[in-house]
């Protein structure tokens, strides 16, 4: 199939279908004589050629971005003077899209991704101006004179990855172009040039090189909107309020930054703003030693953004209760959601399967709040919470195919079908999810601890993998509400190594699980096995009672039939007689 390297145009007349309604003759008229001598002339003047026409709209090829610009700009100051006298409900006005790219050559059309996307631009342009994507402002030289205002990504029709676009003013044009929603209800964030405290002005690569890869890392995350490099970077060296700037970029969020060095020694600064709130909701101070200036760079970008995005995330959960349940988006229900799943209690899982269908229905074409049904369908299972394993899987493989043929790059997708499939026995195809979903965002904790999952389902358990993935998850999101499962799968890992005396190298981590208040019942159930086979019978009421107030209908039967993995009834055999006293501590039989 041949291909070449072009830039299309998509143009489209406003209102038309009215104004032909309002009086057919004379807007058909003005049309044809607005193509004669307006569009056509632009479109030879500049050599570029028409490929097709669509009623009121066309599609023009060029064969450079700036040229075609040159045009679209020409037409567009040439329309303004023409219809500027005429009230606005009776002007002619075109709406323009630009795209450059590798187009699918078939005879005389031309077709691919590079034509879609065009239309779509030309969608998100407002009446009488003209929007291009990045790879179009990429190819435009510096010298070309036209002021350009930076869109950041967004999210089109039928594209599942977003498109970086550009406005582009048109003299006499004071519309602003009609982006999606979409980007206003994520949460936005613009990471600012970090500060070089360094006497020495040559430090200021670091410091540019820290924040530009933060910038690169938050952007892996698909639920955030993240202001692009160059624009952020625009404020260095200004004494602009961080207040202002938000303003200006249309962001929630602001990330600022420093960076001393001292001899061999560096200081690194962050603090994460919600600069509407006028209030730091995290900070935090790295001090490290040099010995090579890249892999220190590597580790602090990681560091600083596994520490912003579980605040980030935190802080948009509370800000969706707060609001009034009828004024809520897709993205605050789907938020509102997680909190209640987080909740851990048989309630707030009902409640989040009704918020996260609510957000889906909200915006069908949203994929996130079906990769949360996948992961809610898949989370029931897990916990013992299902009356119905294999529905709840079935459900589960259909919410998260929805939400990758959605958004192919939205890692929460994949990571919901790879924990799936894990339970399904489908291993190979499971961590080829997972796989996917770390190429996607190797900062997501979720993604390994689905590989702890994985692991666990099978007949032959892989307690090193399991052990490896379990830590990793921790080390990324500690303080997450979920991170108690991270530390019950390593100490499930831990003991079950070795099951006469692994209990011991566990105790630590259930420990740490049930520290957390979300904790579910199952690791403190597991801690009063724990702490009866350490002879504290004490410490073992302890937990089983916390058990049984956040699973009331728990019994010893139940326990026994729990969890749908094969290697659980084995678990349980083993520890036989540590059920028996519990059942002596409290738990019931039946």
């Amino acid at each position: 199939m041949e291909r070449r390297f072009t830039t299309i145009v998509a143009a489209d007349m406003v209102g038309y279908s009215r104004l032909v309604a309002a009086d057919e003759v004379s807007a058909i008229d003005r049309f044809r004589l607005v193509r004669q001598e307006v569009i056509v002339p632009a479109i030879e003047d500049a050599g570029g050629r028409i490929i097709k026409t669509m009623g009121d709209g066309m599609l023009i090829e060029f064969a450079s971005s700036h040229v075609a610009l040159a045009a679209a700009l020409d037409v567009q100051r040439k329309m303004h003077k023409r219809e500027g006298h005429r009230p606005e409900s009776e002007q002619l006005r075109f709406r323009i899209g630009i795209n450059s790219g590798d187009a699918i050559i078939d005879g005389d059309d031309l077709l691919g991704d590079v034509v879609n996307i065009a239309a779509r631009l030309e969608s998100l342009a407002p009446p009488g101006g003209i929007c291009l994507s990045d790879a179009a402002r990429d190819l435009i030289p510096p010298e070309f004179d036209a002021d350009f205002r930076e869109l950041g990504l967004q999210y089109v029709k039928n594209m599942p990855a977003p498109v970086g676009v550009w406005n582009v003013k048109v003299e006499g044009v004071h519309a602003e172009p009609d982006t999606p929603a979409k980007r206003s209800e994520r949460p936005s964030v613009a990471v600012l040039a970090f500060e070089n405290q360094s006497s020495d002005p040559e430090q200021d690569f670091l410091a540019d090189g820290i924040a530009a890869d933060v910038t690169t890392e938050l952007a892996r995350f698909r639920s955030l909107f993240v202001i692009a490099r160059n624009t952020a970077f625009s404020y260095k060296g200004t004494q602009t309020d961080v207040r202002q700037i938000a303003h200006e970029l249309g962001v929630s969020y602001v990330i600022e930054g420093s960076v001393r060095r001292s001899g061999a020694r560096i200081r690194v600064a962050v603090t994460l703003i919600h600069a509407k709130m006028g209030a730091t909701l995290w900070s935090q101070t790295w001090n490290r030693e040099i010995s090579d200036v890249f892999e220190l760079q590597d580790e602090l970008t990681r560091a600083i953004v596994n520490a912003i995005t579980p605040e980030m995330g935190a802080n948009e959960r509370a800000l969706s209760l707060r609001k009034a349940t009828d004024s809520l988006t897709a993205w605050e229900l789907s938020q509102r959601g997680m909190a209640e799943l987080y909740s851990y209690t048989a309630d707030s899982y009902q409640r989040a399967f009704e918020l996260f269908h609510a957000a889906a229905n909200a915006d069908p074409n949203f994929a996130l709040p079906r990769a949360q049904l996948a992961r809610w369908h898949s989370a029931i299972v897990v916990i013992g919470r299902s009356s119905d394993p294999v529905v709840d899987l079935m459900k589960g493989i259909e919410h998260a195919n929805a939400a990758i043929k959605l958004d192919d790059r939205l890692e929460d997708g994949h990571i919901a079908m790879g924990s799936i499939l894990g339970m399904m026995r489908r291993e190979v195809e499971a961590f080829q999810a997972l796989d996917r979903a770390y190429a996607l965002n190797d900062n997501n904790a979720f993604m390994f601890h689905a590989r702890t999952y994985v692991h666990l389902f099978q007949e032959d358990i892989d307690f090193d993998g399991m052990e490896e993935s379990a830590l990793a998850a921790i080390a990324l999101n500690p303080k997450d509400p979920m991170a108690w499962g991270f530390h019950f799968m390593l100490a499930s890992a831990r003991w079950n190594r070795d099951p006469e005396n692994g209990y011991l190298a566990a105790q630590a981590d259930i420990e740490a699980a049930c520290s957390f208040p979300q904790v579910e019942y199952f690791p403190l159930f597991v801690g009063a096995y724990l702490y009866v086979r350490l002879g504290d019978l004490d410490r073992a009421k302890h937990f089983l009672d916390r058990a049984l107030e956040k699973r009331p209908d728990l019994t010893k039967e139940k326990w026994r039939t729990a969890f749908p993995f094969p290697t659980w009834p084995k678990m349980v055999s083993r520890l036989e007689k540590e059920l028996e006293v519990l059942v002596s501590l409290g738990l019931p039989s039946n």
